[in-house]
């Protein structure tokens, strides 16, 4: 697919604008990377292993500066807006479609399965109802379990009232990699979608 296939999706759009709005943690109307450092931030103040705080340092600068910011030198003054991030993200997605699916797989992959590490605080191999709520508060800065528990169940697969490594990663995916129909049912791991 090309970048103008998820570019001019709507329901894909939507998804994009969702969380590009819950990534300025600033609320300025633009991506920084200072928006990131406070993402790391608040991800590691979730553990309670410091040993985990470089990998999450160095996973949200990677995320701003491969997928935000399209994969150029970022710095203090790198400023990515909605439409850059739309732009970037289609860009992104479709060349690791094209090019080497499986080694960007693989790289999506490695970035989930150390949020799926975050997020199971118990290490019990399942992500809780509760402990995704309290990560999604924590990664968006909003506390609303309804559209928390409206994220899990979309994840939750086989409505087994958890979720298994393997639900988290291939939400992740789909809501990034599909582009979705008029009517779009996938997973929401960001909770409800923004208006579009």
């Amino acid at each position: 697919m090309s970048p103008e296939q998820f570019s001019s999706s709507s329901v894909w759009r939507t998804r994009i604008k969702t969380y590009f709005k819950l990534m300025d943690v600033d609320k300025n109307g633009v991506l920084t990377l200072s928006d990131f450092e406070e993402i790391a931030n608040r991800l590691i103040q979730l553990q309670n292993d410091s040993s985990m705080n470089e990998k999450i340092r160095e996973m949200c600068y990677s995320l701003f500066q491969n997928f935000m910011a399209g994969g150029g030198p970022v710095d203090s003054n790198t400023r990515i807006s909605e439409e850059d991030l739309i732009a970037n993200a289609a860009q992104a997605v479709s060349l690791s479609l094209v090019e080497s699916p499986d080694q960007k797989y693989e790289v999506a992959r490695y970035k989930n399965e150390l949020f799926f590490d975050i997020i199971d605080t118990d290490h019990s191999g399942e992500i809780s109802r509760e402990e995704y709520r309290k990560y999604l508060a924590i990664y968006t800065g909003i506390e609303k379990p309804d559209q928390a528990d409206q994220a899990f169940d979309s994840i939750d697969s086989d409505k087994s009232g958890s979720i298994s490594r393997e639900e988290f990663i291939e939400a992740h995916r789909r809501y990034w990699f599909e582009i979705g129909g008029d009517k779009d049912n996938s997973p929401l791991p960001y909770g409800q979608l923004l208006d579009s």
